[in-house]
């Protein structure tokens, strides 16, 4: 089987100073680490597997992954360096829409960690590659200004809402002790624009709603949206004038009885029990299982 590495060498010699040296930034961790990719099998239509080794000093991680080439590139191409962190690409390789995941594509991600015994060879997790590196030889969409961003799966599969109706905000992340933290004031504000445009929905007049209610956005799907986001950041205020729609907008006032609402309502209410503030995405190994709902 070929190998293929990725080395960059530790610089040789240090600069000399006439005057004692002023405090100079580390070496980046792409130059302290080595990364090697070796394709472990190769199916026809360039899909491969590919195991990734990357080893700092005498630790070593490994990890196997699925790749496909994109346009531009080979699968050998999928991994690469942003901002100190190594980002490997990993793909579901499920094509049907109706069964691929949210995250389907993700980015399993690497750094070097500041310990109290020096730096470790840490696996942060993996994160959504995000739409603009899916589809072209790009690495580390995710990342900007020292924020991960990411899509909170929990309700996919969940059994109390449909696939279709799933509300899926994006998380927003930073690294703290070696790991990656969801940062609830962020991803509030990152969900902004969807929020504010689900509340006009939900509060417009029933005549108006066809007009406020655009782009794929209907009452019932602006209140799920909303009510989960406002739970998951621990927005109580705004999680309360939320759930003052829910009858209105989860219930047909023509065609729905008072027994039918009261256990759409109830269905609902056990969603937002399951959701749980700052939880991360599942794991790309947990990624394919359902998650049943909370006790009845």
């Amino acid at each position: 089987m070929k190998t293929l590495a990725l080395t960059i060498a530790l610089a040789a010699s240090q600069p000399v100073f006439a005057q004692p040296p002023s405090t100079t930034a580390p070496p980046p961790a792409e130059s302290l680490v080595k990364v090697s990719a070796e394709v472990r099998d190769t199916a026809k239509n360039g899909i491969a597997t590919v195991r990734v080794s990357i080893q700092y000093e005498s630790q070593q991680l490994q990890r196997d992954v699925q790749q496909r080439p994109t346009t531009n590139s080979s699968a050998k191409n999928l991994f690469g360096w942003k901002d100190g962190y190594l980002f490997v690409r990993d793909d579901c390789l499920i094509a049907e829409e109706v069964k691929r995941p949210w995250r389907c594509v993700v980015d399993q991600v690497y750094a070097l960690v500041d310990t109290k015994d020096g730096k470790r060879l840490a696996h942060l997790g993996d994160v959504h590659t995000g739409e603009d590196c899916i589809d072209e030889p790009k690495i580390g969409c995710s990342l900007y200004q020292g924020v991960f961003t990411d899509i909170y799966d929990r309700l996919e599969n969940h059994a109390t809402v449909s696939r279709a109706d799933a509300p899926a905000p994006l998380i927003e992340m930073r690294v703290r002790s070696g790991e990656l933290v969801v940062d609830l004031d962020e991803t509030w504000d990152r969900n902004q624009e969807r929020f504010t445009a689900g509340q006009r929905c939900l509060s417009a007049p029933a005549g108006e709603r066809a007009a406020i209610c655009v782009e794929g956005i209907s009452p019932r799907r602006a209140y799920l949206f909303n009510s989960v986001l406002a739970s998951y950041t621990k927005r109580e205020e705004q999680l309360d004038k939320v759930r003052s729609y829910a009858r209105s907008a989860l219930c047909d006032r023509d065609n729905s009885s008072e027994e039918v609402c009261s256990e759409v309502l109830r269905v609902s209410a056990l969603m937002l029990a399951s959701i749980r503030p700052g939880e991360k995405a599942r794991p790309r190994s947990l990624a394919a299982a359902p998650v049943a709902s909370a006790s009845k």
